[in-house]
């Protein structure tokens, strides 16, 4: 579950316009974009749009090795200068995107490069061997999961999973989920309750995880109930569904019970990690890749344990909202090049096998699964639940023709309202609703389809 915090109109409007931009580059279409605005120069080896403290100099070097004539040159990670770059004509020859939530945006608009005909002449990767969770990178034209590749994740976990502190637990009496039990949202705002602990007027422990009504969480909650929020062309939204309006009726009680940090009461840190490796709250909203950092934090190391999705309807769904990873860009003229450095750095190369060691992720590869660390009782345990987790993991269908940052600061822009009561829960469902068709239909128009 990944939190907004801070979230002001100022962030709306930005958003929106984050959104414009991007959607204008390209207009949206179903058709190739590497005829618009002529193909990149091939010279100065790659640039990868990411993040410098991922592709380290080690890991260039060790690419070097190899492909001494490739280069790479790394531009941190900033969609505003990739909607600039992608104004200009010239994109960054490889970009670092969560799959889950991109895939159906770039690889509609042409943006991004189909890898089918590469992966199946690759001898260093073999689609049998990519695990499941790249499916969120395949489009088909009309939906998500299925069709032609068009990026690798280079880790991953399932997102709406959570680590828990089994002292606050167990002191607040409160029973520890099990990999075959999960618990339900009511559940884990009334468990909060107990482990939330004040004095002199400041909160000691808060006893929930942070939570805030993004499209992705919301999305994952109303999959428990079979529902959906986009309907089957992606082209409208409705939150006043009863499935969408008990997620968002959720999330405002947690907020009125101040069990946890909330858009109404952010998170000084930003995220779970810091106060919960700090024992400063019971819950942390993360899937298997926190084990990385519980590894590194003394005074959970021995209680933190890892729970599976909870459920707000009666069906197991267990979503990545992320699978971050990196897409080509269709108009690199380094293609070779750059699908040969994508395979490496996500799946087959030295990188891939020490990320897989380290516990930061699942592996984007079924035969590196050998490498988790197994060797402490959080990292064993919370593999099985894991592994049991997977059975459950479905592909969230995402709207094309907005992204998700907008969506997100949209109804953050109403949630305040709805907290404070000047909104009703329908109300909130109602203008939610109003707001993000507006986006799409700006989208769609940009792209000029007709709603």
């Amino acid at each position: 579950m990944n939190a907004l915090n801070n979230v002001s109109r100022r962030s709306v409007l930005g958003g929106a316009a984050l959104f414009a931009g991007f959607a204008a580059v390209g207009g949206l279409t179903a058709c190739s974009a590497s005829g618009a605005g002529g193909a990149a120069k091939k010279s100065g080896g790659l640039q990868i749009m990411g993040l410098g403290k991922e592709i380290t100099k080690d890991v260039i070097d060790a690419w070097l090795k190899e492909h001494p004539d490739v280069p790479i040159t790394i531009i941190e990670d900033d969609p505003t200068r990739l909607n600039a770059m992608l104004a200009a004509g010239t994109p960054p020859d490889i970009v670092r995107s969560p799959g889950a939530t991109a895939t159906a945006n770039i690889a509609s608009r042409g943006l991004a490069l189909n890898l089918d005909d590469y992966l199946s002449k690759s001898t260093a990767l073999k689609e049998s061997d990519l695990a499941k969770i790249n499916d969120v990178w395949r489009w088909d034209g009309n939906k998500q999961g299925s069709g032609s590749r068009y990026g690798f994740a280079k880790d991953w976990s399932q997102d709406s999973m959570f680590w828990y502190n089994t002292q606050a637990f167990t002191e607040a009496g409160v029973p520890l989920p099990t990999a075959d039990k999960p618990f339900t949202y009511d559940q884990l705002l009334e468990f909060a309750k107990p482990m939330t602990k004040s004095s002199g007027g400041k909160v000691q422990q808060y006893g929930l995880f942070t939570t805030a009504p993004n499209i992705e969480t919301i999305s994952a909650m109303v999959a428990t109930s079979n529902g959906r929020i986009f309907n089957d062309d992606l082209t409208k939204a409705d939150f006043t569904s009863p499935e969408a309006r008990q997620s968002l009726k959720w999330f405002l009680d947690v907020a009125n019970a101040k069990v946890g940090h909330t858009l109404t009461d952010p998170n000084p840190d930003g995220w779970d990690g810091p106060p919960f490796g700090n024992g400063q709250v019971a819950m942390s909203a993360a899937g298997y890749w926190f084990g990385g950092l519980v590894g590194t934090s003394p005074k959970i190391v021995d209680v933190a344990r890892l729970a599976p999705a909870p459920m707000m309807g009666s069906k197991r769904v267990s979503a990545t909202t992320a699978a971050t990873g990196y897409w080509i860009s269709s108009k690199t003229a380094m293609k070779d090049e750059a699908y040969a450095f994508l395979e490496w750095y996500c799946c087959t190369g030295p990188d891939a096998k020490a990320r897989a060691k380290s516990g930061w992720g699942l592996p984007s590869v079924t035969s590196l699964r050998s490498e988790l660390p197994q060797a402490a009782p959080y990292q064993s345990e919370g593999l099985k639940v894991q592994q049991n987790e997977e059975q459950y993991l479905e592909v969230l269908p995402f709207s094309p023709y907005a992204q998700t940052v907008a969506i997100s600061a949209a109804i953050a822009n109403l949630f305040p309202h709805a907290v404070s009561g000047e909104l009703s829960a329908g109300q909130f469902a109602d203008q939610a609703t109003t707001a993000v068709n507006d986006l799409l239909k700006q989208g769609m128009e940009l792209a000029g389809k007709k709603g």
